[in-house]
């Protein structure tokens, strides 16, 4: 998604035409969902995609006519068969693709992209929402943390206020009494703070990076937080274990893996990440140095159903033995936590996840 929509940008800034294919929905089985994008750009070329195949091609087709036309518009696509529209294809399923003309002349456009661009970069939370009540005049609204940004024709959209329990992060048509909208979450915060600078450390920052997660790495000792032992990291901060919340802040949008070298830290970092609820935390460790903090932690007067809500020992139950093999076991489980928190999970990883909380977890 950052490539993508820093390719926009790109080429918007230089002046050049692009349109941007969005599937807006989808009813039942299709290649891609809802929120998938692609861009058809003035070189031909067609970076992202929508699904591939002979459902990508008309996609392509309709979104080049876009570009040669000027126009947005909303394309239609019907993968079984039908008498009217059908492709030829055998997924069974329905999609509608949003064909989105960008002139680069368009009051706003610009900063908006730009600020899409840098929550992306940054991994700062941002909703785009687009006006389709009319695709030939669309409107379009960024929602970030430092307040929105508007362009198109964008009036409704400024005065368009979601309730608390729309809020939801699955991409979606919102259909209001003469409005249609579509919203998705454009960029989640996705950072990982890691406890230790150790060897599962060094073997999991890299794959935690190559995965879309932004790591920041928290050590007392300086030599095991360098530029050179940790280069994929986003921050790199040399702290006091004992008074964490002066060098580290953790949201409740925050991974939390902790991994010192001791009991001790990892006690004292995960008593600060319990007093800080994020969105997860993740302990590594054997059972018996587990128990030990666990009693120290309840001591502390933190309730027992928050500390067994860690995932200890962290990672997935794959057997894993080397600091290599530590780290895919860790990377898979923040997948899957990402996924249900993001509103991607899939059915099958639902069973599986209440057959491991009831069976495997302690």
């Amino acid at each position: 998604m950052k490539s993508l929509f820093s390719k926009l940008f790109e080429e918007l800034s230089s002046g050049r035409s692009a349109v941007l294919l969005t599937i807006i929905d989808t009813v039942g089985s299709t290649p891609r969902g809802a929120g998938s994008h692609q861009l058809i750009l003035e070189d031909g070329s067609a970076p992202g995609t929508v699904g591939g195949g002979y459902q990508e091609h008309l996609a392509c087709e309709a979104g080049r006519k876009a570009l040669k036309e000027k126009k947005s518009f909303i394309l239609p696509l019907v993968l079984h068969e039908d008498p009217v529209a059908d492709i030829g294809a055998v997924c069974g399923g329905e999609l509608r693709v949003f064909c989105q003309y960008f002139d680069p002349a368009v009051p706003s456009l610009m900063p908006l992209l730009a600020r899409a661009v840098q929550c992306l970069s940054g991994q700062h939370a941002c909703r785009l929402f687009l006006d389709l009540t009319d695709p030939a005049h669309w409107g379009m609204a960024l929602l970030t943390d430092d307040g929105p940004v508007y362009c198109g024709h964008d009036c409704y959209l400024q005065q368009f206020h979601e309730e608390p329990g729309q809020k939801s992060s699955i991409p979606a048509i919102v259909s209001l009494p003469g409005h249609l909208l579509y919203k998705e979450i454009l960029a989640y915060p996705r950072r990982v703070i890691v406890f230790g600078g150790g060897h599962v450390a060094k073997a999991l920052v890299p794959l935690l990076t190559g995965l879309g997660f932004s790591c920041t790495v928290v050590e007392d000792r300086g030599e095991f937080v360098s530029a050179s032992r940790f280069p994929d990291a986003a921050a790199r901060i040399t702290a006091d274990f004992h008074h964490l919340a002066d060098y580290v802040p953790v949201s409740g949008d925050d991974y939390v893996c902790i991994m010192t070298r001791g009991h001790l830290g990892d006690y004292d970092a995960q008593k600060y990440a319990l007093s800080c609820h994020p969105g997860y935390i993740g302990v590594i460790g054997s059972r018996a140095k587990l128990a030990f903090v666990r009693s120290k932690l309840l001591a502390d007067g933190f309730p027992a159903d928050a500390i067994d809500a860690c995932h200890a020992p962290i990672g997935l139950p794959i057997s894993a033995a080397t600091p290599e093999e530590i780290a895919v076991s860790i990377a898979a489980e923040l997948i899957a936590v990402r996924a249900r928190r993001e509103g991607r999970e899939k059915e099958d990883a639902k069973v599986w996840r209440a057959y491991r909380n009831e069976h495997c977890r302690i």
